[in-house]
């Protein structure tokens, strides 16, 4: 088996370093962003669906 080359701590910890700045620059930029707001029609059920239950509920009871 041939032996596993280990990362030193340097690069270790430039890894780190990097994630954190990228965590932060992306939690900055959510703190900017507009909250998500769904609109009226997407909030309506979908009459398709009810009318299916309703169907599947009848055929359970002839049965």
């Amino acid at each position: 088996m041939t032996p596993r080359k280990r990362k030193t701590k340097i690069v270790l910890k430039k890894f780190l370093r990097e994630n954190k700045n990228i965590l932060k620059n992306l939690k900055r930029k959510s703190a900017v962003a507009k909250p998500y707001v769904r609109e009226p029609w997407m909030m309506r059920s979908n009459p398709i669906e009810d009318k299916y239950e309703e169907f599947l509920a009848k055929e359970a009871e002839s049965f």
